[in-house]
């Protein structure tokens, strides 16, 4: 019983979700530094979900009240990032919200809400739409810092929408909670993959590539990875490995066998599936 109750515990503990640190950018909900333009925004504990209040953003389409030349145009709120050390995201994971959304609509457009990011030069701006919103519901977005051209001088964030992809007089309230950069309280491995997912048994060598996180800008940690056939180690490489793309290349020592095996790193926690087939020049 004792066992079957660790072998549930450790079962756990290895679905459990990630620890992440979070820093909520400009102190959580606050109107102060947001300029709003065809709409309105407001401090509102009407729908929160993780604080004790949100951002709520009001737009009612208007087809004739935008500016003169584009009447059907682009409600949007948006807020210049100061200088210092909130404009470096570059040593965070993801950008991080929870959004609510309610409308006069039955249905919201393909592409209700867009958010914008900009950076100094204008090329390199990051914008998406956020298709994932839906009707009376909550949607957490998390948008990986790692898309962002320039994650180390982000200087304003935008939310918008295209008038056109409503009808006049439409109505659509956005709450917006807990908007802040996320990132791995220790190292983790993301998007890690086989270069090759068929090998040759006498291929000289396996790489896998892979993305790390939890780890500080300039620090490194040994990350192992490991060539492994029902349970047995087959080949191993260990590499000290700093923050972001990665690549880790194992060297087999000897023909492997045909069939199937697993190519692991940190212990198993990423782990992808590999053949090997008989070499066409044996």
């Amino acid at each position: 019983m004792k066992t079957a109750l660790a072998l549930i515990a450790l079962a756990l503990i290895a679905h459990a979700e990630p620890v992440m640190e979070k820093q909520l950018l400009f102190g959580g909900a606050t109107t102060k530094g947001w300029s709003p333009a065809e709409s309105t925004v407001e401090v509102s504990a009407a729908r929160v979900k993780v604080n004790p209040t949100a951002l709520h953003w009001h737009v009612t389409v208007d087809y004739h009240a935008g500016e003169a030349k584009y009447p059907i145009g682009w409600p949007r709120f948006g807020r210049a990032i100061p200088e210092g050390a909130i404009r470096d995201w570059s040593g965070w994971d993801f950008l991080h919200l929870w959004v609510y959304t309610t409308s006069s609509r039955p249905a919201l457009p393909r592409e209700p809400v867009g958010l914008g990011l900009h950076v100094p030069d204008r090329a390199n701006a990051y914008s998406l739409r956020l298709k994932e919103l839906k009707l009376n519901e909550w949607v957490e977005i998390k948008i990986p810092i790692a898309k962002i051209p320039r994650p180390n001088d982000v200087r304003h964030i935008q939310f918008h929408i295209s008038e056109s992809d409503y009808k006049h007089h439409d109505k659509l309230d956005l709450f917006i909670d807990d908007l802040a950069l996320l990132r791995y309280a220790r190292p983790t491995i993301l998007d890690f993959a086989a270069e090759q997912t068929v090998i040759f048994a006498d291929a000289p060598a396996i790489a896998a590539r892979f993305q790390l996180s939890g780890v500080k800008p300039g620090d490194t940690v040994p990350i192992t990875c490991e060539l492994r056939r029902a349970g047995k180690v087959m080949a191993c490489s260990t590499a000290q490995a700093t923050r972001g793309p990665q690549r880790i290349s194992l060297t087999p020592g000897k023909k492997l066998a045909p069939g199937n095996y697993e190519l692991t790193a940190l212990g198993g926690e990423a782990t992808v599936r590999v053949r090997v087939v008989e070499s066409p020049w044996r």
